[in-house]
């Protein structure tokens, strides 16, 4: 023993490493995103395991016992879902009533003995012994499939696990509070199966413990026979029964369609869905939805190369408004199909339509087709390893234009279905074996497309559905995030968006130039008509009809020595019957002359009436023809007028355009500034730095950015890609995030917001235009009240605004609208602000954008102590807006 041995530390006790329950909740919480998620993990399983059929049965309405498993309906009371307060089995609403579903704790601090609702998933794969029980679901984040995937091995049925996270028991627990799992694994050569195992877990006992492993989980070995080969996966007490409810509208389809995929299955794998005894099926009317779209590209990447196959209908062409303009297309496409205009455009490859992006005739069904040839190694920034580009693997897909408001299918029985169904499938999904990998809405960046002026007539974000399919062999490199939200930001996921991007662009192109080239062929058509060139101006026009007028004129020298020349035969025609006359009265009296010269007069007589007529209506054509060069020439002042109009218009998209790319630089800056920032701040705190300039300037750097980002945050939403995106939102929310914007943005130069809040209600809306709406009134309001306050008429500029459900009332103290113009107030271009200082657009955009929204504005007949109208009344009633109730 050493000298020092008395001060040796001895071993007092050994500790383990405990985990408390609240990991694992929190884990199901952040790695799962919600319910939908966390079943697609659990059919994954199914998947892995080689099953070849799953069958998924969910239950929101049966309470069951939680000792027992009994099935109760002989509960004296309603058992309610604690997420949505509905009831299953009576009307009441005690205020003691269970919250069975989320398995609350009741007063005398016991889990409630009844579980409201169930999923049940059945599968017939190679289901679990013991030890993959143990190994494979009760240690949380251990996966065999994660080392399966990395040396490239597949299952017996050579899959590729899609699950290697852990995640299946964290989705029974994110489900529900009781789990029963019964499992009989297959043997290797498909022999006698084991005796069936089954697990109980309540998470709830979890819950009232210190550590994971002081609540013990009991497997029991059941009788051969009793269960099939497979897993049987039973969860009760679900936490949200409301969710799964919403079958009955388009919620939850849209939800499946974005994680399992409903058009085409996995080779192997058929699942069957129902919900409430009710089966869903997506499959069927995605599937007609696509055949029946009126332009469709199916396209493959084989890893180097994409190749394109677009096909588009008659009805590709077809205008959704407009009498004229149908009726235009009824005309020159729908009578043929569009045979004559796909030969007129095919016919002239010299002036860049149609062949140059592989537009080729098509057949019965689609009258025009296209192809193409998208090479990797070829795109702009591509990224490389070595001379290659990184490739994102091999995948497929068919992305489709559909009409949102025209059925062309035959499976909907009323056009709300068919509405309904399709903002279910809107949106291009990504699929990975047929499972969903959660994208942006917007992940390619259509929206973006109709941010230029050149993109009229490309694919919008809105009205587009398709899939691109990938696979966990094919496509390893494109990596999924741990919660399934997102891809990993790789190399080969940046390549892959770099593909998808440049098939977008061409579809971009093919679509612009066949509208434009039909909107050439109707001009062309229409030219002929007219006898003038398809490319004559408006002013050339004006000129030519001024020049048919004149030449119209001429008819009126004409018509006068016409009236000589008629006058001259009816002189002749009397000398003529007054000879006849005579001639009777003579001894050699001819009876046949006589008749002769009858018949001759009468013709003349009859011919010169006829043509008598005829000059009175040459007369009333020459006075129609009068107010013709009357109206021509107002016409071609009006051009004059609408061609200045049209020049402002484009100062103003120029500036718009300038706005938005001028926003994406801002924040691009603003994040730079702030990352930069932090960075200097924690070198600063690392140096313990006690410099307070240096501080000071740091915290006005990152103040600054924050203010930038925020004004960028107000412009983003009315960004032209960003403007087809609506929520609901509460009138009162939108007009609070103006007063705090405004507040900020005036201090205290003068101005207030006012709001005076009666009746809130909620309204589906694109937040951005609303905003515009409001802004538009309230900068124009801004600017005569600083007048007002600059030359002391008023002390103080106030704008109120009154929210009454579905009215929205605005008003401010200023002097009012100019009489002079107050019933033209809407219209574009008017104005009695300084040419510098307004164009007269701001209340003729709020109408327009408030009628894309299906509501209106008026000026109040109102007037103010000045005698002039004041006050903006907005009607939201057409918008299907939900009153909230009495505020004030």
């Amino acid at each position: 023993m050493s000298e020092n041995s008395k001060f040796d530390p001895k071993v007092v006790e050994t500790l383990r490493l405990e985990v408390h329950p609240s990991v694992v909740f929190k884990l199901g919480a952040d790695l799962i995103t919600d319910d939908m998620q966390a079943l697609i993990e659990l059919i994954k399983n199914s998947y892995d395991a080689d099953a070849t059929r799953v069958r998924v049965v969910i239950d929101t309405h049966t309470a069951f016992d939680r000792a027992t498993g009994e099935v109760r309906d002989d509960l004296p009371f309603p058992v309610s879902d604690s997420a949505s307060g509905e009831e299953v089995g009576q009307e009441s609403d005690p205020a003691d009533d269970l919250r069975t579903a989320s398995g609350d704790l009741a007063n005398d601090g016991q889990a409630d003995p009844y579980l409201l609702g169930s999923i049940t998933i059945v599968d017939d794969g190679v289901g679990m012994d013991m030890d993959r029980i143990r190994r494979g679901w009760l240690t949380v984040s251990l996966s065999e499939k994660h080392a399966m995937k990395a040396k490239g091995e597949t299952t017996k049925k050579k899959r590729t696990p899609l699950g290697d996270k852990g995640l299946g028991r964290l989705g029974a627990q994110r489900l529900g509070d009781q789990m029963i799992m019964t499992t009989v694994r297959r043997s290797e050569d498909d022999g006698p199966a084991a005796h069936p195992l089954q697990v109980t877990m309540n998470w709830s006992e979890f819950a009232d413990a210190d550590s994971l492993n002081l609540v013990p989980i009991e497997v029991h070995e059941l009788p051969s026979g009793e269960a099939r080969r497979g897993t049987r996966l039973e969860i009760r007490g679900l936490r949200e029964p409301s969710f799964w409810r919403q079958h009955e509208t388009n919620d939850l389809q849209r939800e499946l369609a974005a994680m399992i995929s409903p058009y085409e299955g996995v080779a192997g794998f058929r699942m069957s869905l129902s919900i409430d005894s009710e089966p869903i099926n997506l499959r069927e009317k995605a599937q007609e939805v696509l055949l029946a779209a009126p332009v469709a590209y199916n396209f493959g990447f084989d890893g180097h190369v994409m190749k394109v196959h677009g096909s588009f209908t008659a009805g590709f062409l077809r205008p959704h408004q407009g009498r004229e303009d149908i009726a235009a297309y009824e005309q020159l496409i729908g009578r043929d199909n569009g045979f004559a205009f796909s030969e007129w455009l095919l016919a002239r490859p010299g002036k860049t339509r149609g062949r140059p992006f592989g537009v080729v005739s098509g057949d019965d069904k689609h009258f025009l087709k296209s192809e193409a040839v998208l090479e990797l190694a070829n795109l702009k920034e591509v990224e490389f390893e070595g001379n290659s580009p990184i490739s994102p693997g091999p995948f497929k897909g068919e992305v489709s234009g559909i009409p949102l408001t025209r059925d062309t299918t035959s499976v909907f029985d009323k056009a709300s279905d068919y509405k309904e169904f399709v903002r279910a499938l809107v949106g291009i999904k990504v699929y990975r074996d047929g499972f969903g990998v959660r994208v942006d809405d917007d992940w390619l960046g259509l929206g973006a497309q109709w941010t230029s002026g050149g993109s009229f007539y490309s694919l919008r974000p809105g009205n587009v559905t398709g899939y691109v399919s990938i696979s966990a062999k094919d496509n390893a490199a494109l990596e999924e995030t741990t919660n399934r939200e997102a891809f990993r930001d790789t190399p080969a996921y940046r390549n892959f968006l770099r593909i998808m991007k440049a098939w977008a662009d061409y579809a971009a192109l093919v679509q612009e130039h066949l509208r434009r080239g039909y909107n050439d062929y109707r001009r062309e058509l229409l030219a002929e008509s007219i006898d003038v060139t398809p490319r004559i101006t408006p002013e050339s026009l004006i000129k030519e009809v001024n020049r048919q007028i004149n030449e119209g004129s001429d008819l009126t020298h004409q018509a006068a020595e016409a009236r000589r020349s008629l006058e001259n035969i009816e002189a002749a025609a009397s000398a003529l019957e007054s000879e006849r006359q005579n001639n009777g009265n003579t001894v050699f009296h001819d009876p046949a002359l006589t008749a002769a010269l009858d018949r001759t007069v009468g013709q003349v007589r009859r011919s010169v009436s006829e043509a008598q007529s005829m000059m009175v209506h040459l007369d009333e054509l020459v006075e129609t023809q009068q107010r013709l060069k009357a109206g021509v020439d107002l016409l071609e002042q009006q051009l004059q007028l609408a061609q200045e109009q049209i020049g402002d218009a484009w100062e103003s998209v120029a500036l718009g355009l300038s706005a938005e790319a001028l926003s994406h630089e801002v924040q691009h800056i603003s994040d730079g500034l702030r990352g930069r920032s932090a960075q200097i701040t924690q070198y600063l705190k690392s140096i313990n730095s006690e410099d307070q300039r240096v501080w000071t300037y740091v915290e006005h750097v990152r103040s600054s950015a924050s203010a930038l980002g925020k004004q960028v945050a107000r412009v983003t939403p009315s960004l032209r890609y960003m403007r087809e995106r609506r929520t609901e939102v509460a009138m009162s929310d939108v007009v609070q995030n103006l007063l705090d914007y405004y507040s900020a943005r005036w201090g205290k130069n003068g101005l207030r917001i006012e709001v005076d809040l009666v009746h809130d209600f909620k309204i589906r809306v694109n937040e951005g235009k609303l905003t515009q709406v409001f802004d538009n009134l309230v900068l124009n309001s801004e600017y005569w009240l600083l007048q007002q306050l600059a030359a002391k008429r008023i002390d103080q500029g106030l704008i109120s605004i009154s929210i009454d459900a579905p009215f929205v009332t605005v008003e401010d103290n200023g002097i009012g609208i100019d009489e002079s113009i107050e019933e033209l107030a809407f219209d574009p271009f008017i104005t009695t602000k300084p040419a510098q200082n307004g164009r007269g657009l701001g209340l003729f955009v709020v109408r327009q954008l408030l009628d894309s929204m299906s509501s209106t504005i008026v000026l109040s007949p109102d007037r103010n102590l000045n005698g002039r109208r004041f006050r903006f009344r907005m009607n939201f009633g057409g918008n299907q807006s939900v009153e909230l109730g009495h505020d004030k």
